[in-house]
């Protein structure tokens, strides 16, 4: 049995389908009143169980006699407090991986971040780069999470940490979002867009977490994954723009106005003691305007995988995608 921790958000739903369209069995944790936002697919294939990151004894019920674990589930933000990135991606870990210890799980994929090198990202990383030190929460509650993890590999539990970039497909909000943005002619770029952008496809990612989960030396080790490529946030948008058949993004906010809009919305949603992502922050400006340098070797080396499609290749698949799909995206 494969389990499957946050099956309805962007990266965990893909797995979970992909699973069950290899035909494998697969368990789906999901929140309570949560699991009416599965797929058909998945939710006509899969096992669900029915539980939080946040209660111990149903991570307990969800591992029994499982065999291999995604972890997928997290907090995933660029606002919010502390407590409740700690509560999803630090406590919410260690009690699923004691779970899974429990239970005997013979293999945990472990989906951390490239978050956990810092925001903003040093100018260059790979997997044998010390944690970052962050001001923003999310980016300190993944290197936590990465920590604990080897912690439980340590103590025995076969786990794998994977460091996607920044991971872009159907249903996620690095594709779906800005190209709403270009439909409506909203879309505009924070100091020019000349921010390093590490692309990660769904597709990819997919294939690595599968191929972690059953190599032998992809145990008590981390991988980043990406495409294999850089490029500016410039040049990502527009091909985003290209599969919508829209031309370049030009539209740009200077760094000045853009640091001070951030400094508006943030003292905004402090004074209101708000929950809801402001429109820009300081933490946003500096993951896409920060320019950087990024490997994937050791995967490649390690464990022999080569990323299936390449940037342009996946805009390629998108664009049919797309062509599909979108009335939906409307």
């Amino acid at each position: 049995m494969n389990l499957v921790t946050g099956a309805t958000g962007f990266i965990g739903r893909h797995v979970a389908r992909r699973l069950v369209r290899e035909r494998r069995p697969v368990r789906v944790l999901c929140r309570p009143g949560s699991e009416g936002r599965l797929p058909g697919e998945i939710a006509g294939a899969a096992e669900i169980a029915i539980g939080d990151l946040r209660d111990r004894e149903s991570l307990l019920r969800a591992c029994a006699g499982t065999a291999r674990v995604f972890h997928c589930a997290g907090h995933v933000s660029d606002w919010g407090s502390r407590e409740t990135f700690f509560a999803m991606n630090v406590q919410g870990t260690r009690w699923l991986l004691e779970a899974a210890r429990v239970a005997g799980v013979q293999r945990v994929v472990h989906l951390s971040s490239i978050a956990a090198f810092g925001t903003p990202a040093p100018a260059y990383f790979d997997d044998h780069s010390d944690y970052g030190k962050s001001k923003d929460a999310y980016s300190q509650t993944k290197a936590e999470g990465e920590k604990i993890a080897f912690e439980f590999h340590e103590a025995g539990l076969p786990v794998t940490v994977l460091r996607p970039a920044v991971v872009y497909g159907p249903e996620g909000a690095w594709l779906e979002e800005p190209l709403r943005m270009i439909e409506k002619d909203r879309m505009f770029l924070l100091g020019g867009g000349s921010g390093t952008c590490h692309p990660c496809y769904i597709e990819n990612l997919l294939d690595a977490m599968l191929l972690a989960a059953d190599h032998p030396r992809a145990v008590g080790q981390g991988y980043i994954v990406g495409d294999g490529e850089s490029l500016s946030f410039r040049e990502y948008f527009d091909a985003v723009a290209s599969i919508a058949g829209k031309g370049p993004v030009r539209r740009s906010v200077p760094m000045p106005a853009a640091r001070a809009i951030a400094m508006a919305c943030e003292t905004g949603a402090r004074l209101r003691n708000s929950s809801t992502r402001p429109l820009l922050t300081h933490t946003a400006i500096e993951m896409v305007t920060t320019r950087s340098r990024m490997s994937i070797a050791k995967i490649r080396t390690e464990l022999g995988w080569v990323p299936r499609y390449t940037f342009a290749s996946a805009i390629e698949e998108l664009r049919r995608w797309y062509s599909e799909n979108r009335r939906a995206l409307a």
